[in-house]
């Protein structure tokens, strides 16, 4: 039985729901409120009206959007259209509460993606962070949706998908890396199918590197027969020890065919480097001082340059390693350097995180407060958005 606040909200969502029967022959006072002199008549319950209809009508989406949500394969073409055009979102608030809802009743009820309620893969929301919550990067957005999407709906994937993300400091890379967490995984890092290494961190002394890969073999074994589909994220990947790298290697190899089991395992590695960042910033100067537009840069302008750059570096073992000399690395995925508009954007985003109240003109002292580089055009942020929430505590203080 519901009780308290769910209560509350299920009762609260059927009321609003159009179409809700009524008894036979009820017939509804404000009928004919056009007539004149009817009570019924008045203004004020017009536009009551009104707004009654508007209530119905967004319940209505909202149902859709749960629905599909929760039975998709029971979604048919009509109810995918009335949730409205691609552009079309709920409102922050809203998403929230549908996502409550969703998470509650897939709690007792089995609607989760491939029969694990630890795999969400909700890439609607996904779609929404890219978009919305990431400044600067549409390269970015339009790459790790089709790429991660596409592979995870592949029935059968012939090796796990291996992505390197490339750029300054502040840029974005551990942003989207945990997007793509949160969005794929019920737990977001908690959960059982997520494994995090930074290479400082987790593997500090290299005379310790024997047992190291012992550990992180174990680690990955265990993960992937814990869960079907697995993400692995190295951060300061260019401070991977190459016996570490090595060791990967044949994760990242073409699986042979197995005729015998149905589906294959899905393993996703996330690779985050700020190795030649340098280099992408400046492609990206090159282009803008030739008259291209930022959004007018693709893949093409920047790929092939990285990749060679990478491989050419000769005082880090990711560049040399067989990840990157055997092509395993799916897509190097350069992160673009943020500009002015960008970093005010990253502060408006800080405030309304902390629900605090703002000016424009703050959002500009706190942009000013970052140092641009090169000297003189003073055109990107040399830390991107980090340390943007650290700025506003101090302003506030």
């Amino acid at each position: 039985m519901l009780r308290g606040p769910w209560c509350q909200l299920w009762l609260f969502l059927l009321l609003l729901l159009p179409g809700a029967p009524e008894p036979r022959g009820a017939s509804r006072p404000w009928e004919g409120t056009d007539q004149p002199g009817s009570a019924w008549a008045w203004p004020g319950f017009q536009r009551l009206q009104e707004q009654l209809r508007a209530a119905g009508a967004l319940s209505k989406r909202y149902w859709t959007l749960f629905s599909c949500q929760v039975w998709p394969d029971d979604c048919d073409e009509d109810e995918e259209a009335a949730t409205g055009p691609l552009g079309w979102r709920l409102p922050l608030l809203g998403q929230r509460y549908l996502d409550l809802l969703t998470t509650w009743y897939c709690s007792f009820k089995d609607c989760c993606p491939r029969g694990d309620c630890r795999i969400s893969n909700n890439f609607t929301g996904l779609e929404w962070d890219l978009n919305v919550r990431l400044h600067g990067q549409h390269l970015v957005q339009q790459l790790v949706l089709r790429t991660v999407r596409g592979y995870l709906e592949t029935p059968q994937p012939e090796k796990a998908l291996a992505l390197s993300f490339h750029g300054w400091s502040g840029t974005g890379k551990n942003f989207v890396a945990r997007m793509l967490v949160e969005n794929l995984y019920r737990d977001g890092l908690m959960s059982d199918c997520v494994r995090m290494f930074i290479a400082t961190f987790h593997f500090p002394h290299p005379k310790y590197v024997d047992l190291y890969k012992e550990q992180l073999m174990s680690q990955i074994r265990e993960t992937q027969q814990l869960c079907h589909q697995t993400l692995f994220i190295f951060d300061e990947a260019e401070k991977l020890h190459p016996g570490l790298l090595e060791v990967l290697g044949p994760h990242l190899e073409r699986r042979a065919p197995e005729g015998h089991r149905a589906e294959s395992p899905w393993t996703i590695f996330l690779f985050l480097s700020n190795l030649r960042g340098d280099i992408i910033n400046e492609v990206v100067l090159k282009l803008i001082k030739a008259g291209w537009s930022r959004e007018e840069i693709t893949m093409e302008h920047l790929e092939p340059h990285l990749q060679a750059e990478i491989v050419e570096t000769i005082d880090n073992g990711f560049g040399h390693s067989r990840l990157v000399k055997e092509n395993l690395i799916d897509y190097f995925i350069p992160f673009l350097p943020l500009e002015y508009r960008h970093v005010r954007l990253c502060a408006r985003d800080a405030f309304l995180s902390q629900e605090l109240l703002y000016k424009e003109e703050t959002l500009d002292e706190i942009a000013q407060m970052m140092v641009y580089v090169p000297k003189e055009e003073q055109l990107f942020s040399s830390q991107g958005c980090k340390s943007i929430s650290q700025r506003i505590n101090y302003f506030l203080s």
